[in-house]
């Protein structure tokens, strides 16, 4: 799987080009880039081969963490808006608060939030 497969990762890629001088976004993106490149393309054709759930899993999953790695990135370089906290958390403390949510926390804050650089993205 690559950046180009999900649309925000995609997003994402291009803000981490143009913040090439950003340690955390380039972290990030090193981060994001380590879940997702072991895991084959998520394909829903293939889904009556045998080991297609499998595949589909771990696409699934390393999809949700680097979302949530992606979350945190952007928190921490203060691209969320309206902020979820008054102040700017540091980036471990953001990665540790994202990646120890449940899933419906996860939801119910992504609802009420977005990333500003996905807002001024356009997809390829």
């Amino acid at each position: 799987m690559n950046f180009r497969d999900v649309p925000n990762l995609l997003k994402f890629e291009h803000h981490a080009r143009s913040h090439a001088d950003d340690a955390i976004i380039m972290d990030g993106y090193k981060r994001i880039r380590e879940v997702i490149s072991p895991v084959s393309k998520p394909s829903v054709l293939d889904f009556g081969e045998g080991s297609s759930v499998d595949s589909l899993r771990e696409s699934c999953e390393a999809v949700e963490k680097s979302t949530r790695l992606l979350w945190a990135c952007a928190a921490a370089t203060d691209n969320i808006t309206p902020r979820i906290w008054d102040y700017l958390p540091d980036y471990e403390s953001s990665i540790s608060y994202f990646m120890e949510l449940d899933d419906l926390e996860l939801m119910a804050v992504t609802k009420l939030h977005r990333i500003t650089w996905e807002e001024n993205a356009t997809v390829e």
